[in-house]
């Protein structure tokens, strides 16, 4: 076990997230000293950081990381930024300077790597190109359906396996929470920039409850989904049918999103899929002749058994498939997961095999003529990397940037959906979020109602 005093530091939160990619949960410790003056007794073992009582928080993370990767040999990659959002402090500084400035300013500053500062640095010059200001005054809104076909091994999300009736129940709630919501955003005009139905497979549900729900928001927010853009998972391509894609087609909505995660029919058994690849190259298809202006996919590098052949192969499958939004994760392993309970330290396994994948999808998705648009980072990802959001040019989701950008109003409806109100003159947010489980979502759903008026208290 590692002992590290932090001197001069009240708050050891982001040290110790910067250990995290260093060391496992149970080697280290960090420990504020604010103590003046410090009594210190160093060991092999134990050890004093910011000894010369430095007050500028980066420069204590650069020599804190500088220690770690001496004790470790190890230099992730994203140097000493731990943030989920890496890509807002890239922004501040590109509204000081150039791009090119900022690229600098991030390697000096955060110890990143050329690739990583150059990855940023693509990201800032899309959004600063397609993605004109940030219309705080409008809302976006995340519907959340919490039902898949099975579980997957890496899954933590608000995500259950249920019977039909469940469903309809569960549906019926929900329509009443939209409706509620739809009223206050009347009484406060509130328009909606965007919307994403997601999950859970929200294809879960029958063509006609699709309906029902589509419709349902239509009326209670007094859009057309064809006026703004509208997204529905259709993660699952054991979920899609002809009538389920007409019927969203019909209703409006823009774009959908397939996610294959692999093209390996061995990895889709491995992580719980109950479907094959060729089932994804039929809904694919299905998708494409249903006409849908943009189809979004995801796939995961990392996943058990997985070699860069196996990672290349699915990516040049959904590239020539026709995907024209595509998301590369890097497997996250997460409390809850099945995956983190059989393994806990799986995240801490093939870092650099994962490395060279999220190298080659840079390298193939470029030569396919798509640009990076978002970015991300999850606690417990292989290698401390990233998730990265590519597209053809003018095909990004604008709610996926938003969402990252923590510089608007997010309305969240159903069971784990987690709500989000920007307070610009501040700019700060606060999280209203629903339960997780859809059975105490229905058991405590007044509850539920009367968080929604938090939004404009």
């Amino acid at each position: 076990m590692y002992r590290f005093y932090i001197n001069k530091v009240d708050d050891d939160y982001h040290f110790m997230e910067l250990a995290r990619a260093f060391l496992p949960d149970d080697g280290f410790e960090t420990i504020p000293y604010t103590g003046n003056p410090i009594k210190y007794l160093p060991s092999k073992t134990s050890f004093l950081v910011n000894e010369k009582g430095s007050d500028d928080r980066e420069e204590i993370k650069r020599e804190f990381y500088g220690l770690l990767s001496d004790l470790t040999g190890i230099r992730p990659p994203w140097g000493t930024l731990t943030g989920v959002r890496p890509l807002k402090p890239a922004l501040m500084i590109c509204g000081k300077s150039s791009v090119e400035e900022m690229e600098h300013v991030m390697k000096d500053r955060y110890l990143m790597t050329d690739e990583k500062a150059s990855l940023i640095a693509d990201i800032a010059a899309y959004q600063l190109a397609y993605v004109k200001g940030i219309p705080w005054e409008k809302a976006s809104m995340y519907i959340g359906i919490p039902f898949c076909p099975t579980r997957c091994a890496y899954c933590s999300f608000a995500s259950n396996v249920a019977p039909a009736s469940e469903h309809a129940v569960y549906l019926e709630n929900l329509l009443k929470e939209t409706a509620y919501m739809g009223k206050l955003t009347e009484e406060h005009s509130t328009a909606l920039e965007s919307i994403y139905i997601g999950g859970g497979t929200p294809t879960t549900l029958t063509a006609s409850q699709l309906d029902r729900l589509i419709n349902g928001v239509s009326e209670a927010f007094g859009i057309d989904p064809a006026s703004l853009e509208f997204t529905v998972e259709a993660g699952r391509p054991d979920t899609i049918t002809k009538e389920k894609l007409d019927t969203l087609k019909r209703l409006g909505i823009s774009r959908i999103s397939i996610n294959p995660q692999s093209m390996k029919d061995r990895t889709l058994q491995l992580i719980g899929r109950d479907h094959t690849a060729d089932d994804i190259r039929k809904g694919y298809r299905l998708a494409k002749e249903t006409g849908f202006d943009v189809i979004n996919a995801d796939i995961i590098a990392g996943l058990p058994e997985e070699d860069e052949k196996d990672f290349t192969d699915t990516l040049s499958e959904i590239i020539g498939l026709g995907a024209d939004n595509i998301t590369i994760h890097t497997l996250s392993v997460k409390k809850g997961s099945r995956l983190k309970e059989n393994d806990p330290a799986y995240y801490r396994k093939n870092a650099a095999t994962v490395s060279a994948m999220l190298d080659i999808s840079r390298d193939m998705l470029t030569e396919a003529g798509f640009s990076p648009y978002y970015i991300y980072r999850q606690k417990h990802q292989i290698g401390a990397l990233e998730n990265v959001g590519w597209c053809r040019p003018g095909k990004h989701s604008i709610y996926n940037i938003r969402i990252m950008e923590d510089k608007q109003t997010i309305i969240g409806l159903g069971a784990g959906a987690v709500g989000k109100v920007y307070y610009p003159d501040e700019d700060r947010l606060e999280r209203i979020a629903n339960v997780s489980n859809y059975k105490i979502y229905s058991e405590r759903f007044d509850d539920m109602l009367a968080r929604k008026d938090e939004y404009y208290r």
